[in-house]
Order: structure tokens, then sequence, then C-alpha cells
């Protein structure tokens, strides 16, 4: 029985006794880390029901609905911290001497989640991506699904989740094709030879790109000459679509399709000598 109670005095003793001369005691450090990690659950589900519930369900654009919930929560998080540490007894004050110790270990070891963190709340506010847009960065191409504290979750056409870091989106060029609308261009090119008709290769492609359900007749299909050469002459068919911008090769291959069939039927040769890569771009409309 002596045993016991002595353990617990020196248990309790411990628990109580404040760390570097202050009033933070073990035992308060531990009543704010379980308090703190009941905030961020809490403040999750909350934020949450807010923005699936009633930004979105008021027409909110989805990436604002999510950037607005976002800074909502790091602003209880933060305002709720304060609040827990007062309820504890601990003055704010008290706690310079230790964090004026850990900041330089915190500022050299921690910096690249500090610029992450900043970099989010700058996403954030300035929204230059949103949940929803379908950007570019770097090698990778996605969607974006998630914008945290530290990192952005972008996923790609093969349902693939990347996380990149949140500093990248601010320090690096970012592709945003889903700004400042989901209206897009796709150009795609073809090779025909010189003997080839001009208004039949032209109505071809047109009739090509006017069977295509996901094509829109306005902004209107064009088509291009855009290389005579030696070897044959090289057409570009452009397309406006709202609908592709995660399936841009499906849409291509459908283009393709038809193009081939048309070509088929109104007999028009396809060139055969060696030439440059056919033309496939895409890009935002402005």
């Amino acid at each position: 029985m002596e045993r016991t109670q002595s353990l617990f005095h020196w248990l309790g003793t411990i628990l109580n006794t404040g760390i570097g001369g202050t009033q933070f005691t073990p035992l308060k450090m531990l009543i704010v880390l379980v308090l703190f990690a009941a905030l961020v659950t809490l403040t999750g589900r909350v934020t949450r029901w807010l923005v699936g519930h009633v930004l979105k369900g008021r027409g909110l654009d989805v990436g604002l609905a999510e950037a607005l919930g976002a800074i909502v929560r790091y602003g209880i998080i933060g305002l709720g911290l304060v609040v827990i540490l007062q309820s504890t007894g601990i003055d704010l004050t008290a706690l310079n001497v230790l964090l004026g110790a850990l900041g330089v270990g915190i500022g050299f070891g921690l910096q690249n989640v500090a610029s992450n963190f900043v970099s989010g709340i700058i996403i954030l506010l300035e929204r230059p991506i949103m949940v929803g847009d379908r950007v570019e960065i770097g090698s990778v191409t996605g969607e974006v699904r998630a914008i945290g504290g530290r990192a952005t979750t972008l996923v790609t056409d093969e349902n693939v989740a990347i996380i990149v870091p949140n500093s990248q989106f601010v320090t690096e060029r970012v592709t945003n094709w889903s700004r400042p609308e989901r209206l897009t261009a796709y150009s795609v090119g073809f090779h025909v030879t010189h003997a080839a008709d001009l208004g039949t290769v032209t109505d071809a492609l047109l009739a090509a790109a006017a069977g295509h359900p996901s094509v829109l007749p306005d902004p209107a299909p064009a088509v291009e000459l855009a290389d005579a050469g030696l070897h044959g002459l090289r057409f570009t068919l452009q397309v406006w679509s709202s609908s592709h911008l995660s399936t841009a090769s499906m849409l291509r291959s459908e283009l393709n399709r038809a193009v081939a069939l048309e070509f088929s039927t109104r007999g028009v040769p396809w060139a055969t000598a060696a030439l440059a890569a056919p033309e496939a771009r895409q890009h935002q409309a402005h």
C-alpha cells in the first residue's frame, strides 16, 4: 500500500511540476493535447457539414465552398487552441521562454512544413486553383480533389492520387485547364497528299466534328491548312468542348476515327510519306 501511495505521489509530482520554471506542467500538456485532438476532429466534421449541406446547397462553386470551409476550420482551430490554453490555467505569456527555445529548432527543422502551410493559406485566399479544377504542374496532370494544410491531392486520368506540396503551386508554373472557364479547345492534325481536294478535306473534317456529341457548335469547329510541305498537306481541326477535360485523349481518338471514316467515304488520300507526328494540342479558352 505504501509503495502504491509513493508511486502515485511521485507520478503526481512529475505531472504537476512546471516545465522550465513555467506553469506549463506535463499534466496540463496532456490535457491540452487531448482537447486539441478533440477540437481538430470536431472542426473537421463541422466544416464537412458546412461545405456539403450549407455552402454547396446554396449553389456556391465547389472550389470556393471548400476554400471557405478550410479557412473557417483553421480560424476555429486557432481560436479554440487559445481558449483551451486559457481554460487550463496556462498563462500564454509564460510560454514565451519555452516557445523561444523551441522556435529556433522548429524554424530549421520544420521550415518546409511552415512554407507549405503558408502556401496553402495563399492558395485558399487567392484561389488560383480550387477543388474540381484540372491542373498541370511539372509532369503531373490531374483533378484537384483536396487542398490541405500541407499538400494538395491531384487525381490523374489513371485514377492515381498524387500528393503535391502546396509550395510548388506558389513557386512553380501551373497550368489550370479549368480557368477562367471549363470551355477548352482541342486541336488535332491530319496529313493528306497534294492531290487531295481542299474543299473535300475541309468538309470531311467539319462533318466529323459536327457528328461528335461532345463537340460544341458554338464556338464552331474550324479547319486550318497549317502546312504545305514537300510530302503533303497538313490540316488542323480545332473543336471546343466542356466535357472532356479529363478524357482529352479519348476525344482525340474518337475524332481520329470519325475523320478516317469521312476520308474513306469521300476518297481523300492520306499522305504516306514519313511526316512529323500528328499535332494534338489542348488549350484553355480566354
